[in-house]
């Protein structure tokens, strides 16, 4: 995937055109995908967006005749050949992504194909149009503020049992913690707000959770209910939290764990929020905000000033009289070291007028240099590499698909 400072946009099968194929439904949270829905493709799958470049994940195939490779054709690009990542054994695993591309429309062609498509991650530029999209936050990101010291970081994969594929978490990795009083907080500009992680359905015990959203609590408990059947030994996008018809804006979500008993965790693999900014120019930088917020001394400044205020108050009264007294004195004498000086100085001008002396003016002439630039060679600065994706080829760079 792309680096964790750009902006991912999830695109949910649904959402896809495929020239062959068929897609399958799950209830909600049963199952390892991505809105519960993954496709099956046996022919092309058409995309066009809007960014700088976009990956798919899913299952790779499992049929040990079905073509381990496929073509791939970027824009008006001829098409390049791309091998899937482990090749003859199937795994869930994001199994393609473009090189990094100019910001702008593009028409992305995955032909003669045979795979599983859960989702796809499309890098935001400057003149994507955010309107509608859903953004998606990982874990690891900067954006999400960690509190307490339980929290630990995984990147195992998931297991799912008997008949499905185990793979990794969104992004890779997960945050886990079942210690009371931890938590996280994520600021965010939008109208909808969603929380995904991994549920245990072998763990025992519960985890009682808070979020806070704007000051508004919803409490909920992670736990395994009696007599349970387990299908899945855990479960990936496990719908954790939702607020749905937010007022457009900025809001503030916080998680904090009030209760933990046996050893079920509380696991955060993302968040996804749908914008209330058009464009990336106007998303808020809430990281930066909140730094300057610790950093401004304006706390400690105000109580500094007020114990100041009350010392001066309970000074000696002769002590400030004499100090007024003191400065008007200064200021006096001043005034008379003033006067005295401007006297002697229109005393000298008049003396210099009636002995007619005069200075000729001198004209200086100074030579204005002009800057020098030495030219920008263009060929200098390298373009960006892509990504790479572990266990892949590297695909080609844009400019070498033609």
């Amino acid at each position: 995937m792309s680096t964790l400072s750009d902006v991912w946009l999830l695109l949910d099968d649904p959402q896809m055109t495929f020239s062959a194929g068929s897609q399958k439904v799950l209830p909600a949270n049963t199952g390892a995908w991505i809105g519960n829905t993954s496709s099956t493709i046996g022919g092309d799958i058409s995309i066009a967006f809007q960014g700088t470049s976009i990956s798919f994940t899913g299952d790779t195939s499992l049929s040990t005749t079905s073509p381990t490779w496929f073509f791939a054709g970027i824009d008006l690009n001829s098409p390049y050949n791309v091998s899937f990542p482990g090749a003859g054994t199937q795994i869930y695993t994001q199994w393609y992504q473009t090189p990094m591309l100019p910001d702008g429309l593009h028409f992305v062609n995955l032909s003669s194909i045979f795979v599983n498509v859960d989702y796809a991650i499309i890098t935001a530029g400057a003149t994507t149009q955010l309107n509608g999209s859903t953004i998606v936050v990982d874990d690891r990101s900067s954006e999400i503020t960690y509190n307490g010291n339980g929290w630990a970081t995984s990147d195992t994969e998931i297991i799912l049992g008997s008949g499905w594929v185990n793979g990794p978490p969104l992004g890779n990795t997960t945050h886990r913690t079942s210690n009371v009083g931890d938590g996280f907080s994520f600021r965010f500009a939008g109208s909808k707000i969603d929380v995904y992680g991994v549920f245990e359905w072998t763990a025992t015990g519960n985890v009682d959770v808070d979020f806070v959203l704007d000051g508004e609590t919803t409490s909920s408990s992670l736990f395994v209910p009696l007599n349970t059947v387990v299908v899945h030994p855990e479960i990936l996008n496990y719908q954790l939290f939702s607020s749905e018809d937010l007022l457009a804006g900025n809001h503030t979500l916080i998680m904090n764990i009030t209760q933990a008993n046996g050893n079920q965790s509380f696991i955060l693999d993302y968040l996804t929020y749908q914008p209330s900014f058009s464009f990336l120019a106007g998303k808020p930088n809430f990281t930066a905000s909140a730094s300057s917020a610790s950093d401004s001394p304006l706390s400690s400044a105000s109580n500094t000033g007020m114990t100041g205020a009350m010392i001066h108050n309970g000074m000696n009264i002769g002590a400030i009289v004499g100090g007024v007294l003191g400065g008007l004195i200064s200021i006096f004498i001043s005034l008379l070291f003033f006067l005295w000086r401007w006297r002697r100085h229109r005393a000298d001008i008049e003396r210099r007028l009636q002995e007619s002396i005069f200075q000729p003016f001198q004209h200086l002439h100074r030579k204005i240099q002009t800057p020098q630039f030495a030219p920008t060679h263009t060929d200098s600065i390298a373009p960006p590499a892509p990504t790479r994706i572990s266990g892949w080829e590297e695909p080609p760079a844009y400019d070498e698909l033609s």
